[in-house]
């Protein structure tokens, strides 16, 4: 036994193996001996838990399983070889595991997040990506999307780091993909993974409220009071209590309006009265409730738009006016004008006339003129209602009354009645004097126009009549039918200047009294009569002549 013991020996006195982890087989141990007596191999020390199989007969090693260098990168056996049932040699074995790139790098978790304020200074180092390889090499790691602006940057250190100054207000977060790669060679064999980061914006206050709110607002006079006038809005671009905003009225002029702090809503204080001030100013300030506070303040300018609670109104309660009666047809005679202190629709004025009569009034511009020729003998008095209206959507009025006297002209010729006058006198009156008569022409016009002076022609005067310039016809001197049977008189009546007549016709009949004698045509008359005439023979025709009728 001894013998074949001493002859029998191990090819080499230790045998190391550089296994890759994905192998088969694995390595094969050899004895040398010089008996034909077979052998047989077996392992009686193992700390790789049974991983490595030991063929018996040909001394090769085969694995029971993978091996994983990241699990154990090394192994020592104790192999023997035997024949029979006698131990006649051991070696050690060893066998180092050689990595391949059989793992991927792995982040220590699929998402990241990370919260940064917006004022993080550049190159600030905040999220640690925490990668790892079970393979032996370097890891390399780099942003592959969400950052297009190069916002970021990976640190040697594998640490996500801030490339360019933050804006929350022009991005509040950023979704990024992050890929980390092994080294391996060749590049086929390199493996990846990905991990998500969000990184979110915090804010800070570093925008100031700004309003969104026209400058200019427009409110009804006759707005009540207390009620929402107008709401202000101021916006701030930060989030949070950075972007709460409180309202302060600054100017609220004079205390006309109110503001509420948290709303914006304005609110009337006093009555409007746009005649009086037709526009406003206010001074609000907004400010956030960030810290430090930022405040914006803005002048708004507040127009009181017009309603209409004002009356046109006349200068003069009443008019009165003289117009002579020849004024022409269509002559301008007055220009009214009602004031109305409203504006646009509510402050133009439309004038009318009532009654109307022989005027008419211009309803746009309150010229009062003659539509009709007046005639002051048949009417001389006008009482006209003169009404000025606005054009409101209810109009409102005022009234005025026109009162216009018509002035006399000379218009209207004197005129007898009758025109012809028949008189009789007779003759030889003793007394002449009591032979006078007044006569009288009308005359419609007024004072110095209806005012007249008579005469007579003075064809029919003959000196026997007169006419006072009152009107009295006399017959100065008694008259003689004998001489004169019937005489004609015109009496022109004149009124003023112009003058206008008028004429009346007096025919006056001489009227006989027995006063004369009849007369013989002949004082002495001789007459030759024959003796031997016969009875009743005319001799001679004897006549007396009476110049006195009947």
């Amino acid at each position: 036994h001894s013998r074949w013991q001493t002859q029998m020996a191990f090819s080499q006195t230790v045998y190391s193996f550089q296994v890759k982890e994905d192998t088969v087989p694995v390595g094969k141990v050899e004895a040398q001996m010089d008996s034909p007596t077979p052998i047989t191999y077996t392992v009686q020390e193992d700390d790789g838990e049974n991983m490595f199989l030991l063929n018996p007969v040909s001394g090769e090693f085969l694995l029971s399983r993978s091996l994983d260098f990241e699990a154990q990168r090394f192994y020592i056996l104790t192999v023997e070889v035997q024949q029979g049932h006698s131990q006649v040699s051991s070696v050690r074995v060893y066998f180092n595991v050689l990595d391949v790139n059989d793992n991927p790098p792995v982040f220590s978790q699929n998402n990241f997040t990370a919260s940064l304020l917006e004022d993080t200074r550049i190159r600030t180092c905040f999220l640690s990506l925490n990668v790892s390889d079970k393979d032996d090499g370097e890891v390399e790691l780099t942003v592959v999307s969400g950052d297009e602006l190069g916002m970021f940057f990976i640190h040697s250190t594998g640490s996500l780091c801030l490339n360019k100054e933050l804006d929350r207000e022009s991005q509040s977060s950023y979704n990024l993909t992050v890929t980390a790669k092994d080294c391996a060679q060749p590049a086929t064999s390199q493996l990846t993974s990905t991990a998500r980061v969000v990184v979110e914006v915090e804010d800070i206050n570093d925008n100031a409220p700004f309003f969104v709110s026209a400058q200019h607002a427009g409110i009804p006079e006759d707005s009540a009071l207390h009620s929402v006038v107008m709401t202000l809005h101021a916006e701030d671009e930060d989030v949070g209590s950075n972007a709460k905003i409180l309202y302060y009225l600054i100017n609220s002029s004079g205390g006309t309006f109110r503001i509420d702090n948290t709303t914006g809503e304005v609110f009337l204080e006093e009555i409007l009265d746009r005649e009086k001030a037709d526009t406003l100013n206010i001074t609000v300030t907004a400010t956030d409730r960030g810290s430090p506070q930022i405040a914006t303040t803005m002048n708004f300018t507040v127009h009181v738009e017009d309603v209409n609670d004002n009356d046109p109104v006349f200068s003069h309660s009443n008019y009165s006016s003289f117009i002579k009666e020849d004024v022409q047809r269509g002559t301008s005679l007055f220009h009214f004008e009602a004031q109305d202190q409203d504006i646009g629709s509510n402050g133009q004025v439309r004038y009318s006339l009532t009654p109307a009569g022989p005027f008419a009034v211009d309803a746009v511009r309150g010229v009062l003129s003659l539509r009709d020729q007046l005639d002051r003998e048949r009417d001389s008095n006008y009482s006209l209602i003169l009404t000025a209206s606005d054009q409101g959507d209810v109009p409102r009025s005022a009234t005025v009354t026109i009162s216009i006297t018509v002035l006399d002209v000379n218009d209207f010729t004197p005129q007898f009645s009758p025109e012809l006058l028949m008189i009789h006198v007779k003759e030889n009156e003793k007394d002449p004097s009591q032979l006078s008569y007044q006569v009288s022409a009308l005359d419609e016009d007024l004072g110095i126009n209806s005012q007249l002076i008579y005469f007579m022609q003075k064809e029919n005067s003959d000196d026997l009549f007169s006419v006072t310039p009152n009107g009295v016809f006399k017959i100065l001197h008694s008259l003689d039918k004998e001489r004169e049977p019937f005489y004609t008189v015109i009496i022109t009546a004149v009124d003023s200047f112009p003058p206008l007549t008028g004429t009346l016709t007096i025919h006056i009949t001489v009227d006989d009294v027995n006063d004369n004698h009849p007369e013989f045509s002949e004082e002495v008359y001789n007459i030759i009569v024959s003796e031997d005439s016969p009875i009743g023979t005319v001799f001679a025709m004897i006549s007396a002549f009476d110049t006195d009728e009947g």
